[in-house]
C-alpha cells in the first residue's frame, strides 16, 4: 500500500467522524510528518531468530517443508520459543515435571482458558514426538501428560425452533445472509471471512474454500434459502467490493473472523432463553448434525466439513445420534 492509498483510506474512514475542517488539519499534519518517513507494507514472513535453539530452527524448517500453514508455523515457533526461554534447559534434559510446571505457570500467569492450555500442551507434545521420531531423544517427556478436559462451546447443535428465532432476530439483509450462509455451507468463520465473490457460483450454489484449515482447498455448497438471502444482500450493497461479506465502512474489504463473531453475538443477544451457546461454530455444528441426521454419508460430510481425520466428523454424528435418541424418548414412551 502506497502512502497515497493509506492516506485515502484514512480519509474515507474519518470523513463521517470528524468535521471537515478538523479532518483537513489532521491530513495536513500527516503529510508533514510523512515527509520524513518511507511507508512500506509490513513484512509478515516467518523469521527464525538467531537466538533460537538450533533444534527449534530445524523443527520449524520441518514444519515448512511439510507445507504447514504460515499461521501454524508461527504459532508453534512462538510457543516453543517461549517454552525454552522459560524452562532454560536443553531439549534432551527436559522432564515431564518441567512441562507440567510450565503449563501450570502459563495457565495461572497468562489467565489462559483450559482450551488454550490444551493447545499449548498439544504443541509441546508434537515437538517432543518429532524429536523421538527423528531419533534426537529416546522418550517423549510430554507423553505422560493427559489431555486437558475442555468444555467445548458451540459444539451443541442449535434446535430448529431456536435457529428460526435467530433468523427472525436479524435486523438487516447482511445479518440474515450471514446466518443462512454459515448454517447451510458449514464453513468455518475464518473461511467465511476470507471469501470473495469469485469464490461463489450461484449456478450450482457452490463455494470454493481456497484457504481452509491447514491451507487446504475444498468445495462446499449452500442451500436455496441462503442463495436468496445472499442475492438480496449483494443487490442492496452500494459499493463494488469483491468481498462476500464486506466491512460496513469504506474501503469495504474483507472482514475478520472476530468481526463476524461479533455480528453473531449481536444477533444472539436479541433472542432470549437460548438453550445452547450460539457462536459461528454452533451454526457449523448444526449444519453437520442436520446433514448426518438426514442420512448424509460420513465420507461426504467429512469432505464438506474439510476434516482431515474422519474421527473429527464422527463427533458430529454422535451429536446427531444423541438428538435422535432424545426425540425418540420424547415421542415414544
Amino acid at each position: 500500500m502506497s502512502y497515497e492509498q493509506m492516506r485515502s483510506t484514512l480519509s474515507s474512514r474519518l470523513v463521517d467522524r470528524l468535521p471537515a475542517e478538523l479532518l483537513h488539519d489532521v491530513l495536513h499534519e500527516l503529510d508533514a510528518i510523512a515527509n520524513d518517513y518511507e511507508v512500506k507494507r509490513a513484512c509478515t514472513d516467518l523469521i527464525v531468530a538467531s537466538a533460537d535453539p538450533e533444534i527449534l530452527k530445524i523443527y520449524v524448517a520441518s514444519l515448512i517443508v511439510e507445507n504447514r500453514s504460515k499461521g501454524t508455523v508461527k504459532g508453534y515457533h512462538s510457543e516453543l520459543r517461549h517454552f525454552f526461554e522459560s524452562v532454560r534447559k536443553p531439549y534432551n534434559l527436559v522432564t515431564t515435571n518441567d512441562i507440567r510446571l510450565y503449563l501450570s505457570w502459563r495457565q495461572q500467569t497468562g489467565n489462559l482458558q483450559k482450551s488454550s492450555t490444551e493447545h499449548v500442551r498439544i504443541i509441546i507434545n508434537a515437538f517432543f514426538s518429532w524429536l523421538v521420531d527423528e531419533e534426537y531423544i529416546d522418550r517423549n517427556p510430554a507423553r505422560k501428560i493427559e489431555p486437558i478436559r475442555v468444555d467445548k462451546k458451540g459444539r451443541e447443535p442449535i434446535p430448529s425452533i431456536e435457529l428460526e428465532n435467530i433468523r427472525l432476530a436479524c435486523q438487516d439483509l447482511r445479518e440474515k445472509a450471514l446466518i443462512d450462509f454459515l448454517f447451510s455451507s458449514g464453513c468455518r468463520v475464518s473461511e467465511c471471512a476470507a471469501l470473495t465473490l469469485d469464490d461463489i457460483d450461484f449456478r450450482d450454489r457452490s463455494v470454493k474454500i481456497r484457504h481452509g484449515k491447514g491451507d487446504k482447498f475444498r468445495i462446499t455448497y449452500f442451500n436455496a434459502e441462503a442463495e436468496a438471502s445472499l442475492r438480496r444482500y449483494l443487490d442492496s450493497r452500494q459499493h463494488e467490493s469483491k468481498a462476500l461479506f464486506s466491512s460496513r465502512r469504506a474501503p469495504y474489504g474483507n472482514v475478520t473472523s472476530t468481526s463476524l463473531e461479533a455480528d453473531v453475538r449481536k444477533i444472539r443477544a436479541r433472542v432470549p432463553n437460548l438453550s445452547v451457546e450460539v457462536v459461528p461454530h454452533a451454526l457449523r455444528t448444526t449444519f453437520a448434525t442436520t446433514a448426518a441426521g438426514n442420512g448424509m454419508p460420513l465420507q461426504l460430510l467429512q469432505q464438506l466439513m474439510g476434516h482431515s481425520n474422519i474421527n473429527t466428523t464422527m463427533r458430529y454424528v454422535k451429536n446427531s445420534q444423541a438428538e435422535t435418541m432424545a426425540n425418540h424418548r420424547k415421542f415414544v414412551t
